[in-house]
């Protein structure tokens, strides 16, 4: 891999470490619900006297370790889900999936006939708890083969790790990340299932990492991050472009936490560059100096001013950049942030709202800013999180979390991370409009999430430039998820979902549309601890509009899977 601006150092040690990718879920495949029983939501009880510690999960009873245990004052969790408070601290477990897909119709972007789609896939996971480094990684393979050939076999590595290192205790840390898997290569085509295998590249990314954070006691504090990514495409659709990316994106700050009045200074540097390019696609430097007040313990207000140097189109002007940020927690376990300023290109913005809550949490955000890691989408939205989040609330320790979390995602066949829109790669800086919302809700044998996104990608230019569609690449998209699971016996679960992306060109663009969604039933069974059946059902349509031209086709699919963990 020809990496710029970096070092075989540097992959060496992002290696063994993930960003999780924008992963494309292929003809045949299916998702890998686990075994594991559900955490009940039990009701609400009293908080933990203050200074008590979690006590282990396996405690023993009068005869023994008993069925289950839990924190002081709180619910008790089955003990097949529950984690010691002192774990053993290297995981490694093997798993293959084998599955069998019929489908009356092998591709959607064509005309295609019925086919029968055989999948194999392997995975290694590696989880590796301590002190200083945290690693979590997951290697596999996936086969699939179309036995009618209504599209290519293909094979296709899978890589997906990541590491959290504290090099010197509140002093230098080091987050790295690697992926390898495939992805679609047009937002006007299939999104999310059934790719077809000519509209798949395969994308390497590599991401590190490193920060220096101190905390004083005095209240000032030092933040210094530069975080380095780059990725490489390799395939039929990439073309004479190689779309291989380097991204960098440090950001620096020195400030007192205002008791009642604080100050600091800050500024950033971002760069974007293609391999084939001789220069940046854009350059932006920044400094701010920052004024904070307190006005209540949980209501603080910055207001921010400087000078920002943007370079794109071979223009480089310096243009003011002010504005104002606000923290307020209404609640105790309710977070909002927002950041409003005045920069070269006219208003920007940065809001996210979290909310945590023993059976519930929310995540919503909005954005307006320049592209600058395009790489870097993170949209539908992250479950992990949301469920480590409704377990803090319930009062579990974080060791006691990561085990908790990793079950119930096995358990309901979810994702880690939900699948992001389609990014399409262009060659020219452009300005990114977001909006997202992602809720779970977790009950006692259940588990709701509904996501939703929105996104407008234009050319970005400076607020006193002409308005000329003059590349292409403009975009508006917009989607959601709604996805709800129940297990019906401790052996036994149920799921049903439905996703829908649409895309809307716009500028020169305007006129390419598409539609694309998938409606999902499945049932899944354990013959024993350690393998399941699977049996879903689906139903998948596209539709799309080119040159003015619009078609519509649709495929029902039937998968049988049986998994294995060894």
């Amino acid at each position: 891999m020809a990496l710029r601006g970096g070092s075989l150092l540097s992959l060496l040690l992002a290696g063994v470490c993930s960003v999780q990718a924008q992963g494309v879920r292929g003809a045949g495949e299916m998702r890998q619900p686990g075994t594991a029983p559900v955490l009940p939501a039990d009701a609400p009880q009293p908080p933990p006297a203050p200074g008590q510690p979690n006590m282990p999960l396996d405690a023993p009873g009068p005869n023994g370790p008993g069925p289950s245990a839990g924190p002081p004052g709180q619910p008790l969790a089955p003990r097949s889900l529950a984690a010691p408070a002192v774990a053993r601290n290297t995981f490694i477990e093997g798993e293959i999936n084998v599955r069998g897909t019929g489908t009356d119709r092998g591709r959607l972007d064509r005309e295609s006939g019925k086919d029968i789609i055989l999948g194999v896939s392997p995975r290694l996971n590696f989880r590796s708890r301590g002190a200083q480094v945290n690693l979590n990684a997951t290697v596999g393979l996936d086969h699939v083969r179309y036995i009618k050939h209504t599209d290519a076999d293909y094979t296709q590595p899978l890589v997906n790790a990541d590491l959290q290192a504290t090099v010197v205790d509140n002093l230098l840390f080091f987050d790295g990340s690697a992926s390898v898997d495939r992805r679609s290569v047009s937002p006007y085509s299939v999104q999310t299932a059934d790719v077809p295998s000519d509209e798949q590249v395969k994308t390497g990314i590599v991401r590190l990492s490193p920060r220096i954070e101190q905390r004083r006691p005095s209240g000032w504090n030092t933040l210094v991050r530069s975080d380095n990514t780059w990725t490489r495409r390799s395939g039929q659709q990439v073309g004479s472009d190689s779309g291989n990316t380097y991204s960098q994106n440090t950001q620096a700050k020195f400030e007192r936490v205002p008791e009642r009045l604080g100050a600091g200074i800050e500024g950033s540097h971002q760069t974007l560059r293609y391999e084939e390019d001789d220069e940046d696609v854009i350059r932006l430097d920044s400094a701010r100096l920052s004024v904070g007040l307190a006005v209540t313990p949980q209501f603080t207000a910055w207001a921010l001013g400087g000078a920002e140097r943007s370079r794109f189109g071979s223009i480089t002007e310096t243009d003011a950049d002010y504005g104002g940020r606000v923290r307020w927690a209404p609640l105790e376990r309710s977070v909002m942030t927002a950041e409003v300023r005045k920069r070269f290109f006219g208003t920007g913005f940065n809001v996210q709202w979290n909310h945590r809550h023993r059976n519930f949490g929310f995540t919503l955000g909005g954005s307006r800013e320049p592209v600058t890691e395009p790489d870097n989408v993170q949209l539908s939205g992250n479950i992990a999180q949301q469920f480590d989040a409704i377990y803090r609330s319930r009062g579990y320790s974080e060791s006691q979390r990561e085990a908790l979390v990793r079950a119930a995602l096995n358990s309901y066949g979810l994702p880690a991370n939900l699948t992001d829109p389609v990014s399409l790669r262009v060659n020219s800086p452009q300005l990114s409009t977001t909006a997202n919302g992602l809720l779970s809700v977790m009950g006692r044998r259940t588990v709701l999430i509904v996501s939703a996104y929105y996104r407008k990608l234009a050319q970005l230019r400076r607020s006193d430039d002409p308005v000329l569609a003059l590349a292409p690449g403009d975009i508006r998209q917009a989607g959601g998820l709604v996805s709800w699971s129940l297990q019906l016996t401790p052996l036994s679960g149920f799921e049903a979902s439905y996703r829908v992306d649409d895309s809307r060109g716009l500028g020169v663009d305007l006129g390419r549309n598409s539609r694309d969604q998938v409606v999902s039933l499945g049932t899944t069974h354990s013959l024993s601890p350690k393998t399941r059946v699977n049996l879903s059902v689906q139903h998948h349509r596209l539709e799309t509009t080119e040159a003015s031209r619009p078609q519509a086709a649709s495929a029902n699919s039937a998968t049988l899977g049986v998994n294995y963990r060894f």
